[in-house]
């Protein structure tokens, strides 16, 4: 006689209910994410973000109170993905590397990340401006994390540089790519003046701008 199947485990309601908001969460991020690709910042809207992940304006409020308080949870995503990625890269291999061989390491490693160096350029004049105390202390908690597991891996590839040094550079590369992806993204008319061969010193080629700046600083650093 064949017995009855015993009965699936179901996943507790609390369980359930965190996933729900978590996948709520992520499709909020990723509409959001899509509408700053496809515009800028300024012209995305909470209600533009709900109409594309499909939920009612206000759903959009109860997750993110601030249009702010979301774009900081999308770079708080994005930031932990290029750490992670950096790591990866670092940590390939065994020896020493030479400061240009680090500089076009991190360079390299923010190709095809626009989207991540754009909201970065804004995070301290716009994303942190309209956001809790606790939403900020959060994601500061979590930058300082990543920091610290960097910081290790550029020490082992650069025996030179003390941990000081090393927190120092991250913070310096983030000033780096501030500046250069502002420089190198540019608005459309202003890009068709750049064509213009007497423009080429003004013209930004944000990954060779970026090794060379990062060499330039650690070769200043090596020579102390």
């Amino acid at each position: 006689m064949v017995g009855t199947p015993a009965p699936r485990r179901q996943a507790p309601a609390r369980a359930r209910r965190d996933e729900d908001k978590e996948a709520r969460r992520r499709e909020l991020l990723d509409a959001a994410r899509a509408l700053f690709e496809a515009t800028s910042f300024a012209e995305v809207k909470m209600a533009d973000v709900a109409a594309r992940a499909r939920l009612a304006k206000g759903t959009v409020f109860l997750y993110f109170p601030t249009k702010e308080a979301l774009f900081l949870a999308l770079l708080d995503d994005l930031l932990t993905a290029w750490f992670a990625k950096l790591n990866q890269r670092l940590a390939q291999g065994d020896g020493a590397w030479s400061a240009e061989q680090l500089a076009r390491t991190v360079a390299q490693s923010l190709e095809g990340e626009e989207t991540f160096t754009r909201l970065l350029a804004r995070m301290q004049t716009v994303l942190e401006q309209n956001v809790t105390v606790e939403q900020a202390r959060r994601f500061k908690e979590r930058v300082l994390i990543s920091m610290g597991e960097t910081a290790v891996l550029l020490q082992q590839r650069l025996p030179f540089l003390t941990p000081e040094d090393a927190g120092q550079l991250i913070r310096h590369v983030h000033a780096l790519v501030t500046g250069l992806r502002q420089m190198a993204d540019i608005a459309p008319v202003a890009r068709e003046v750049l064509t213009l061969p007497h423009m080429a010193p003004l013209r930004v080629d944000f990954t060779a701008e970026l090794t060379a700046a990062i060499t330039t600083l650690l070769r200043g650093l090596q020579a102390r």
